[in-house]
């Protein structure tokens, strides 16, 4: 089985070339130390994710995850809405309407997949190194799906207009920029596996 998995991540980058070569850049998934990269590629550093931060982003995920699939469902159809070319990429829901996909079972599961890494990050971040490996195994799945590194800095601004209502009250501008350091870096470390 391990085999099965290199020879898909073989296949897929040499099927669509695009997917780890644009802009190549290479991503510390620990470490902020930049060192020299020669030029020949830009180093970027971990985004910083604050003690404090944390503390908010799991506080109001409280609120959040009692409406998780609603919530995941908003975030893929703003992310569809913003950026019709990612709609395409996930076969299941290549040329569905935006009706289609509000009724779609198998948009409604990925969804809830999506929230299930948000929910199972935060719950074990306590222990950073464990986050890490769990953001970058699915960084390395995505290298099979042909998913673009690009797309990993979507999801973060589509899943906070996504929760803005559940959290209508407690919503400011303070756990909005929380909610955008998380997503840049589970981004960052997606990117990382996604760049090896």
């Amino acid at each position: 089985m391990g085999n099965m998995y290199s020879t898909n991540r073989k296949d897929a980058l040499r099927k669509n070339k695009n997917v780890n070569t644009q802009p190549r850049q290479k991503y510390l998934p620990v470490s902020s130390d930049v060192g020299d990269n020669n030029g020949n590629s830009q180093v970027v550093p971990l985004p910083e994710f604050t003690d404090r931060q944390k503390d908010l982003v799991i506080e109001s995920w409280k609120v959040v995850k009692k409406d998780m699939d609603q919530v995941g469902i908003a975030m893929f159809m703003k992310l569809f809405a913003s950026n019709p070319d990612v709609q395409g990429v996930f076969a299941p829901f290549k040329g569905m309407t935006q009706e289609e996909l509000i009724q779609s079972n198998q948009l409604r599961s990925h969804a809830m997949r999506v929230m299930g890494t948000v929910d199972k990050c935060l719950s074990l971040f306590e222990d950073r190194q464990k986050v890490v490996e769990t953001l970058h195994d699915l960084g390395s799945r995505h290298v099979m799906y042909t998913a673009k590194v690009d797309y990993m800095d979507l999801i973060g601004p589509q899943f906070i207009l996504a929760i803005q209502p559940v959290l209508e009250t407690e919503w400011s501008s303070e756990l909005e920029n929380a909610w955008s350091d998380l997503f840049k870096f589970i981004a960052h470390i997606m990117k990382a596996a996604m760049t090896f």
